[in-house]
């Protein structure tokens, strides 16, 4: 089931996002700033929802298995922020789920862009983003502590009614 966060939820997103690092970024597992990059996530009320933003969480039982956040750029555009699924339910459409309960929202509230980024890295984010419809804008190559990195930034334009 796909919900709206609560604040009783901020304890899982914490632990989605860390199994996240975990399992993409190990090697900043015991970096510092680690913290400054997330913070976000580890104040979402304070980060998305004070702000105007939302987020949703995917509940399995009593578990939250996935979540994804929303940041309202200006009042014609969103960015889709950290869309994260646990790795035991993934290829199960959830990502798409959320991103789809996103673009709802957005088109509700008038809104018909949504950005989304994501880099080399995670080849099925960017397979879900472009047969979603997102298309490519920008690509930038980042050095980050001798490691390279491609970040790939997506656009769609959503059909208002």
């Amino acid at each position: 089931m796909i919900r709206e966060f609560a604040l009783t939820d901020q304890s899982q997103v914490i632990n989605l996002q860390e199994e996240f690092m975990t399992e993409f970024f190990p090697e900043f597992a015991n970096d510092q700033r680690k913290y400054e990059w997330n913070a976000d996530v580890y104040s979402i009320h304070e980060h998305y929802i004070e702000k105007g933003g939302k987020v949703w969480v995917v509940e399995f039982g009593v578990n939250i298995v996935g979540f994804g956040c929303l940041r309202q750029v200006n009042s014609n555009t969103a960015e889709i922020k950290r869309v994260r699924i646990n790795h035991q339910h993934r290829d199960k459409g959830l990502g798409k789920s959320i991103i789809k309960q996103i673009e709802n929202h957005c088109a509700s509230s008038k809104i018909s862009k949504v950005l989304v980024d994501t880099d080399d890295r995670f080849e099925a984010a960017k397979s879900l983003y472009s047969g979603m419809g997102y298309i490519v804008y920008r690509t930038e190559t980042e050095i980050k502590d001798g490691r390279e990195y491609t970040d790939h930034y997506y656009e769609k334009i959503l059909q208002l009614a």
